[in-house]
């Protein structure tokens, strides 16, 4: 199915992958038949931005807002390669539902368009409504990487010294889904915004943006197929797949600029699911060591951008998750107290997120070796944890560990040995 787009601007719907390094395009798809980029690292899946009911305006401002957010997403994750992004539309009188995508292209089995073990996704959309000539719009976000049965939460493997024994804890991420907070736009400036799109979609004949440029994003019905043929620091040089489009130079966005044609100027939510697929990116492997940093900070720099538009106490849970996912990739850097430091404050944002305070208590323990007065304060703190989530797996796992620790020591065991055996039997073990 295609579906007729704001005359103003082409949905684009593009691949990079590295080694070679190619763009390749793919029709927009109907919510009812997903499918993911089976070579990317990556995907993005763009769903629409649902009106419940209102005028024709408000139907169009649906349309072209996912479209844009499908566009600026492309041009943030270039930089990111192996990277796919799909736009995704709603079929007549039919909802994009994201439990239905989610299980489309992650639960029903290693096929074309399904994602294959480990590569990951990120999934945006949301909701809005007109009032007085302006939109007012809430986004939501969702993220993760295959597993063996469909998306798995983002675990580490955390060592922790006992002597001349190693023990090995589980944390997680706050959370691996969001709610933003409601925002509203004008329907002049969703105008504007699409024009300066259209102006920035150019190829130039050298990657320099005082250079002639010839439009690529004019098309209502098609999308456009490109291998990048070379790359020169923010610049890409496309060339057509196909005789008749144009070839030339296009600048990915990076860094901290906030260009004229960016969405995320009214909805920042963009930058930080650009953060997201840049951190998915990495976790995702198969990433060259010398580009591993310039990565993480272009990842970073979306994070902080997103953060910059919207204070801590307006979004705890979005901060929290930055933290989460900073932490996390300071850890795997081996900046073993700047992951501490990140995994602190994400517990600070969210006290009240099981996963939060755990990945809090399990880094502080890691900082040096156990004895029977820090392992009994990480024991406590658990079970303080397991309060907050009875069911949390990695909880339940992490406190059988200690136990089986105090199993081995009983001069650290603050239970008797039946004691402690009963506590293992209620945890399952």
């Amino acid at each position: 199915m295609r579906r007729a787009v704001h005359p103003l601007l082409a949905v684009l719907a593009l691949l990079f992958i590295l080694l070679p390094q190619r763009l390749l395009a793919m029709d927009i798809r109907p919510c009812s038949d997903p499918v993911v980029f089976g070579g990317a690292a990556v995907n993005a899946l763009v769903l629409p931005w649902r009106a419940q009911s209102g005028p024709p305006t408000l139907q169009a401002a649906s349309r072209q807002l996912s479209a844009l957010a499908h566009l600026q997403l492309l041009m943030g994750m270039l930089k990111f390669g192996s990277i796919g992004v799909v736009d995704l539309v709603a079929e007549p009188q039919q909802v994009c539902d994201v439990d239905q995508v989610l299980a489309r292209v992650s639960r029903y089995g290693v096929a074309s368009g399904r994602l294959k073990p480990g590569q990951g996704v990120v999934v945006l959309w949301g909701r809005l409504f007109e009032q007085d000539g302006e939109l007012f719009l809430q986004s939501y976000l969702r993220f993760g990487r295959q597993g063996r049965d469909g998306l798995e939460p983002e675990v580490l493997a955390v060592p922790l010294q006992v002597g001349d024994a190693r023990l090995e804890l589980k944390v997680a991420l706050p959370a691996q889904a969001l709610s933003f907070a409601p925002r509203r736009i004008l329907l002049s400036d969703l105008a504007r915004i699409d024009t300066a799109f259209r102006a920035a979609l150019r190829v130039r004949s050298t990657p320099d943006l005082a250079a002639p440029g010839v439009e690529i994003g004019s098309s209502t019905r098609e999308s456009f197929p490109y291998w990048v043929a070379e790359a020169r620091g923010d610049w890409l040089r496309l060339a057509p797949m196909r005789p008749g489009l144009p070839a030339g130079w296009v600048r990915a966005r990076t860094g901290d600029e906030t260009p004229e044609w960016s969405l995320s100027r009214w909805l920042p939510e963009l930058d930080f699911a650009e953060g997201v697929a840049g951190w998915l990116r990495l976790r995702a492997g198969s990433v060259p060591v010398a580009q591993r940093p310039a990565m993480a900070d272009a990842a970073l720099a979306a994070l902080a951008r997103y953060e910059r538009a919207v204070p801590a106490d307006q979004a705890p849970a979005a901060w929290g998750v930055a933290a989460g996912l900073r932490g996390q990739l300071a850890w795997a850097g081996e900046l073993r107290e700047a992951a501490g430091q990140q995994f602190a404050r994400a517990a600070d944002r969210l006290p009240g997120s099981a996963a939060a305070r755990q990945s809090a208590a399990v880094m502080a323990a890691a900082g040096k070796p156990l004895d029977a007065k820090s392992a009994k304060a990480l024991a406590d703190e658990l079970l303080a944890v397991l309060a907050l989530d009875p069911g949390d797996p990695l909880v339940r796992g992490n406190l059988q560990v200690l136990y089986g620790l105090y199993a081995q020591r009983p001069d650290w065991s603050p239970f008797t040995p039946e004691q402690l055996a009963l506590r293992r039997q209620l945890l399952g073990g």
